[in-house]
């Protein structure tokens, strides 16, 4: 009986120290603001190991090793279409952002955003791209957790604010639509929700 516990212990044990390993690599990845594609990487194995079913969801989404860094700007994209189109501007927003986070124009991950720019992603790619980064978000501290949250929803105000519309160009006002502010706000807390564990 003694040894039943013993091995329980011991399986407990090694359990525990491949999730703080799995944890440890992606908040390297993360706090080295490496490229996306790295972050990305880093991510599909934090949520093999904890979460093997949002893996599959996101997989099941089109998402591939190529494409995954993609996949972390999706919100930039659920932005530039709350009012139901994308405009040029939002369009070359999003990709300036890409580029500006390490997408080269040209990838697959590149390819990816344009495309989704062009045909609007279904509801289920943008849910499980943010069930995605509350997982990666999840192994930063709370004071670097929130500086990550802002620079996503900075991001986002930067898609929304690139039409801008009559109002911002007379100074009447931030160029952002109500659609656009309800997404951004529904993005944000989501982000900053605690995870349920």
């Amino acid at each position: 009986m003694a040894d039943k516990e013993i091995f329980k212990d011991r399986e407990r044990s090694l359990e525990e120290e491949y999730f703080r390993k799995e944890d440890a690599k992606l908040l390297q990845k993360l706090r080295e603001r490496d490229r996306l594609e790295a972050i990305a990487k880093a991510l599909a194995e934090k949520l093999q190991a904890d979460d093997p079913a949002l893996l599959r969801r996101v997989m099941d989404l089109g998402a591939t090793a190529e494409t995954g860094s993609a996949f972390l700007l999706a919100p930039l994209v659920q932005v530039a279409w709350a009012e139901g189109t994308v405009t040029d501007a939002e369009r070359d927003e999003v990709l300036r952002i890409a580029e500006e986070r390490g997408i080269e124009a040209g990838s697959p991950a590149h390819a990816q955003l344009g495309a989704w720019l062009r045909t609007r992603p279904p509801d289920a790619l943008f849910d499980a791209a943010l069930a995605a980064l509350k997982v990666g978000l999840s192994v930063l501290s709370p004071e670097e957790r929130a500086e990550r949250v802002k620079r996503i929803a900075d991001g986002c105000r930067e898609v929304a604010k690139a039409s801008g519309g009559l109002s911002r160009l007379l100074g009447l006002g931030s160029g952002i639509s109500s659609d656009e502010e309800s997404v951004l706000e529904t993005i944000t807390a989501t982000l900053r929700a605690p995870n349920a564990r």
